[in-house]
């Protein structure tokens, strides 16, 4: 059942039904595309976050292997075994000398030597008082116990004297069998935490214990991943590992574990404009590169912020798919009832056209009907006004004609031959005459349908003065007729004559009570035909009037003298020839009616 059929509350709930699955359809498609794209771009941020672990891993073994071989080059100078072997002043100052030379040239932190029992012999930093190693004991550092007992030993700490931190590599001195000292390099790791910083990203080293000793955000430094428990605390304390400071926790909570190792932790996070660096959390993907020749671990933190806009994009993206499928859907269907309905509506409007039309045809034949019978009437209009000038041009040639009839008997009588021949001559011109006249009202009079043909404007013109001969004579109408002998014309002879007549009595008309009375018709070949015109020498077209001459029963004349329609029945001729009626002023006075039409080949 078609829903333009169906009752308002079915079509209600069908239209509810419709769009509650659509929601859930939408919702579903929605989450599983968040789900998907989360997978996604999570996947692809571990890969970039392994890649960058990679880098920083390479930066710090960098950083410490340009070193390295410091503490073994010093453990077997010869200045520095004559130092441990027998300290003495001179021993020292040549040493310190010698230790700040290579420290400059090899851009290190520090450089120094200390005996077995720990105490600082000589140093590269001797000249400035406040952070001279000279004459302080580090027995109680781990890198100074580490090369005692192993022969080499690394370690990261503040320093005690300085205050800087830094990585220290050591090497033990030996003589023979017999401990002598241990050389230790300092290493400033500062330069490569600004090269971390320049890079805007999160990344963070820590010690065995979880402490954060590098950082590019300066506010995780020196703070622990999770509260420390006392014994780690109490080693600490004794090696000075971070002198002076607290190590709060960082405030980490470790979310799920990942499939591909990654974790999802949160951290605290400043906001611009408030004072509490743990205003708020945000959750990052931790991943960890352990650094085993350290004994370091180093931890990357991506934001997931990307991760949850980029799969939010991609559920707003499906619903508006799935919207924009509805929408089709919808719209397909619209357009198919819109088509069923327009089918319907042109089968309906086709037989209407048809009614119509046939009621048009029969509309027609009667306009036709009508009009020929009007063109007819203004013919017999024409002809009524004409008839009584016309009798007066046959009456008198019936006079003359009983006159010569009777003169003629009298001379047969008689025997004048000659007389007789000449009087019948004179007889059959004036019947010929007559007989000219009323072919000319007979075949303007006739009815019939209108033919094409090649018309001669002479023509035309001539018969339609000789029914109006006795009329122009009468009034003293003076003509001048230049038209020329070729000038043809497509059209119908019978109502081109009716044209002029009804254009010459107009023009006649208008020169009634006018001092000069000339009717001046010319032809002229222009590019669209020919151009005849009519001129009189009346009083011209009022303004008021110029645009309702053409109008079927406006006329200008008394009551009785005119029904209005000759000027109307004129355009209409003239127009179904093809051609065009129009009519002007004369600029020396009177009117001037232009026809125009197609010339005939």
């Amino acid at each position: 059942m078609a829903d333009s059929v169906l009752p308002r509350p079915l079509r209600r709930r069908r239209l509810a039904l419709l769009v509650a699955a659509l929601a859930a359809v939408t919702a579903l498609a929605c989450w599983g595309a968040y789900r998907w794209a989360e997978a996604e771009a999570r996947a692809a941020l571990t890969l970039d976050g392994d890649q960058r672990l990679g880098l920083y891993a390479s930066s710090i073994r960098s950083a410490v292997g340009r070193y390295d071989y410091l503490p073994f080059l010093l453990a077997r100078d010869h200045e520095v075994l004559d130092l441990l072997d027998a300290p003495s002043d001179q021993r020292r100052d040549a040493v310190n000398r010698r230790l700040e030379m290579a420290n400059t040239a090899a851009g290190s932190a520090a450089l120094y030597v200390v005996d077995r029992s720990g105490l600082a012999l000589a140093s590269s930093n001797w000249a400035d008082p406040a952070q001279s190693f000279v004459g302080h004991t580090y027995d109680f550092r781990p890198y100074f116990r580490q090369a005692v007992e192993t022969g080499s030993g690394r370690y990261f700490g503040i320093g005690v004297t300085t205050g800087l931190p830094g990585y220290f590599l050591s090497h033990a001195v030996r003589q023979g069998e017999a401990l002598t000292g241990v050389a230790v390099v300092k290493i400033d790791l500062e330069t490569v935490q600004r090269d971390w910083a320049a890079g805007g990203e999160r990344v963070l080293v820590t010690d065995e214990n979880g402490i954060v000793f590098l950082s590019n955000h300066a506010e995780w430094k020196y703070r622990a991943l999770r509260p420390l428990p006392d014994a780690v605390t109490d080693s600490l304390a004794q090696t000075r590992q971070y002198d002076r400071s607290d190590l709060p926790p960082l405030g980490l909570r470790d979310g799920p574990l990942m499939e591909n190792g990654a974790r999802l932790v949160s951290l605290p996070v400043s906001v611009p404009g408030t004072s509490d660096p743990g205003a708020t959390r945000r959750a990052f993907l931790m991943q960890e590169l352990a650094l085993p020749e350290f004994g370091w671990t180093i931890r990357f933190l991506s934001d997931l912020e990307p991760v949850k806009a980029q799969a939010a994009g991609a559920a707003t993206l499906t619903a508006m798919g799935i919207l924009l499928l509805a929408a089709a859907a919808a719209l397909g269907w619209q357009r198919r009832q819109t088509l069923r309905l327009q089918r319907e509506a042109r089968v309906t409007l086709e037989r209407r056209v048809e009614e119509r039309t046939a009621e048009l045809v029969t509309a027609n034949r009667i306009l036709r009907d009508a009009q020929e019978e009007l063109v007819q009437a203004g013919k017999l209009a024409a002809l009524g006004q004409m008839s009584a000038a016309l009798a007066h041009e046959i009456n008198q040639p019936l006079a003359a004609i009983r006159t010569f009839v009777a003169s003629t008997r009298l001379l047969a009588e008689r025997g004048e031959t000659a007389m007789v021949r000449d009087n019948l001559a004179m007889i059959g011109d004036l019947a010929e005459r007559m007989a000219l006249l009323s072919g000319h009202l007979k075949e303007f009079a006739r009815k019939g349908p209108a033919r094409v043909e090649a018309v001669p404007v002479a023509r035309a013109m001539d018969r339609a003065l000789a029914l109006l001969t006795s009329r122009l004579r009468e009034e003293e109408v003076q003509v001048d007729r230049s038209i020329p002998p070729d000038a043809r014309v497509r059209g119908d002879a019978v109502r081109l004559e009716q044209v002029f007549v009804n254009l010459l009595r107009n023009a006649a008309d208008a020169m009634d009570g006018s001092d000069e009375r000339r009717l001046t018709l010319t032809a002229v070949r222009t590019a669209e035909g020919w151009e005849i015109r009519i001129r009189d020498t009346g009083t011209g077209i009022a303004e008021a009037h110029q645009f309702q001459l053409f109008d079927p029963f406006f006329t200008t004349k008394e009551v009785g003298q005119g029904l209005g329609l000759g000027l109307s029945l004129s355009y209409g001729i003239v127009r179904d020839f093809g051609g065009t009626l129009r009519a002007e002023n004369n600029p020396e006075g009177g009117a001037c009616f232009v026809v125009q039409l197609p010339e005939a080949q």
